[in-house]
């Protein structure tokens, strides 16, 4: 449940289909900022066991940070982080960019 005083209290909702036909449903962020607002600190090769929690607790030392990562590579839902393995994807500097 989004709390009433989130910065998502009033996002629309949508769903995504994952490749075995099972959907999710999940919220869209208001404003996904353009990826070249952001300051990269590395880029990362997205690999089989990539897990947008992990990334992001090796990232910023909260797993719940996913979002940084998800804003700075313009997806709205954490799975398609790391949905592809072989892509490049930006892992930002906090507060690097993205706040136009």
């Amino acid at each position: 449940m989004i709390d009433q005083n989130s910065r998502d209290a009033t996002a629309p909702e949508t769903e995504l289909t994952r490749a075995d036909g099972s959907t999710v449903r999940h919220i869209v962020p208001p404003i996904l900022p353009h990826p070249d607002s952001y300051t990269p600190a590395r880029r990362h090769r997205v690999t089989d066991s990539d897990r947008p929690d992990i990334l992001a607790a090796k990232a910023y030392g909260q797993a719940t940070a996913w979002w940084l990562l998800a804003n700075a590579n313009t997806v709205a839902h954490p799975d398609q982080i790391t949905d592809t393995p072989g892509a490049a994807r930006i892992i930002p500097i906090p507060d690097g960019g993205g706040n136009d």
